[in-house]
């Protein structure tokens, strides 16, 4: 009904004028800023996730810059190591010099003070091949690696062991008394239970208290019963330890298995040798590491392990092999034959190559194959460079020290002939690690690379994704701010219109 009061008509139409003004005020802001999320109301959960968008391109684009920035440590790096090839190269040529026969021991000397000259500008290089100040490859920046490397060490001698008594003559134990027994023993601190013997004529012989001891699988322990019955127990690894253990008749010991309750030092007792009991005499040609090693024994003699050592060591040199040697442990007493080098990439291999004479890497108890050093990672093992959006992407980079001291030619000396064979031999070692230090930073190098490139592709596709929910779509909201437009100004003149209903209403009263 018509009222002048209230106008009813010009408050819903400044109510359609505020919504209008509104929506036009919104898409004005989203065109001018280019952006359709300008506060919270407008998108709850794009503003959430454009958000975590654009911390993880942030990320990764500072994760781009560090990868460039190792790439930049390993090129560094790498061309220290190329320089210290081309020493290692150079005194490679002096070896030979030297080694000749052509020159005599003065020019020797000559030689080995260039050589000398060459060692020291080795370490000269690892310390100066700097990046931010920090040496790269002497071992002391961060991005070293501290690992501990064990040498390839082939074991041999298979008498070097350490055996117990017998056991009886019979190789049996009786229980004469008039109750059940329970036997044990303590071999290397390990307890042997041999069950339980059982009242008068039970019976325990030697096969079965071996069966037992076997059974146990104590560290380079074994047992063995002859068909005689006689019991042997021999260690091969430690020293052989025999107690009495805690049966339930203390008549049961190590005596009356023919024991002695004792330790027996491996060392004192080994007999790693060979005897050739034959009336002619024996040889054999063994394989090491690809050099050929004759091995020889006069009939009736008895050649030990440093015998084996010696002869070992006189064929390597005079093949020109310095890189692996012979030795006796001096704790086992069996035969080791070891590498200069360490860790994984170090080996000793052996293998059989003419047995006719009679002797072979068996009868010399020696084992054919392939015997590895190892690596083990300690504390510092490079440095952890991020790669990627969250602290668990990342690249190690770590780089070996190529010191005189870690390539293993601190101590070579060319002014001898002799001291010129050895440094042959060993600056081909010293190559060869450089080599892999070069092929790991490499390999690092390429995984940079490759990492940047997955870097740039994944920015590139975060921030396309930012964009569809974060930017404004300017066609869509330029058409929306005409409607607003049109929509206020229709507005406008409504309220217009509706203010003036009330006056004329009151030309009726007039």
């Amino acid at each position: 009904m018509p009222v002048i009061s209230t106008n009813t008509a010009a408050n819903t139409a400044v109510r359609f004028l505020n919504r209008n003004s509104t929506e036009q005020s919104s898409s004005l802001a989203k065109l001018a800023s280019g952006s359709n999320i300008n506060k919270a109301s407008d998108d709850a959960a794009g503003l959430a996730i454009s958000t975590k968008i654009g911390t993880d391109v942030a990320a990764l684009e500072q994760a781009s810059t560090n990868a460039s920035h190792g790439i930049s440590v390993l090129q560094t790096a790498d061309g220290g190591a190329s320089n210290i090839a081309d020493i290692v190269e150079r005194m490679k040529t002096l070896a030979s010099q030297s080694a000749s026969g052509t020159v005599t021991d003065k020019e020797r000397t000559y030689i080995q003070a260039e050589f000398s000259q060459l060692k020291d500008e080795v370490d000269g290089i690892t310390e100066s091949t700097r990046y931010n100040g920090q040496s790269l490859l002497d071992g002391s920046s961060d991005f070293s690696v501290d690992d501990t490397k064990t040498a390839a060490v082939a074991n041999a001698g298979s008498n070097a062991s350490v055996t117990g008594g017998v056991m009886g003559t019979t190789g049996t134990y009786t229980n004469s008394t008039g109750s059940a027994q329970t036997a044990t023993l303590d071999i290397n601190g390990t307890t042997v239970s041999f069950g339980s013997v059982g009242a008068s004529g039970g019976t325990l012989t030697a096969a079965q208290v071996a069966t037992a001891i076997n059974d146990a699988k104590i560290e380079g322990v074994t047992a063995s019963a002859s068909a005689g019955g006689a019991l042997t127990i021999t260690s091969t690894v430690n020293d052989l330890e025999i107690a009495n253990g805690t049966g339930s008749d203390a008549a049961i010991t190590a005596a009356t298995f023919g024991l002695t309750a004792a330790t027996t030092n491996i060392a004192a007792t080994a007999t790693a040798s060979y005897t050739n009991s034959g009336t002619e005499d024996q040889s054999g040609t063994i394989m090491i590491d690809g050099t050929k090693v004759e091995i020889t024994a006069e009939a009736g003699a008895t050649i030990t392990a440093q015998d084996m050592a010696t002869q070992i060591n006189t064929a390597l040199k005079e093949s020109g092999n310095y890189t692996v040697s012979a030795s006796v442990n001096s704790t086992t007493n069996q035969l080791e034959l070891t590498s200069i080098t360490k860790g994984e990439n170090a080996t000793v291999t052996l293998a059989d190559f003419d047995t006719e004479g009679g002797l072979s890497l068996a009868t010399l108890g020696l084992t054919a194959g392939t015997t590895h050093g190892t690596t083990t990672e300690v504390s510092t093992t490079g440095a952890d460079i991020v790669v990627g959006s969250t602290s668990a992407d990342t690249i190690n980079l770590s780089i070996e020290g190529l010191t005189a001291k870690d390539l293993g030619i601190a101590d070579l000396d060319v002014s001898t002939k002799d001291g010129a064979d050895k440094a042959l031999s060993v600056l081909d070692t010293a190559i060869d690690t450089i080599s892999n230090a070069r092929a790991e930073m490499g390999a690092t190098m390429s995984r940079f690379e490759f990492r940047s490139a997955q870097i740039d592709t994944s920015v590139e596709n975060l921030e396309a994704a930012k964009s569809a929910i974060a930017d404004v779509d300017i066609a869509k909201e330029q058409a929306s701010l005409s409607s607003s437009t049109v929509k206020v100004q229709a507005a406008v003149a409504a309220a217009s219109q509706a203010n003036q209903m009330p006056q004329n209403l009151l030309s009726l009263i007039r």
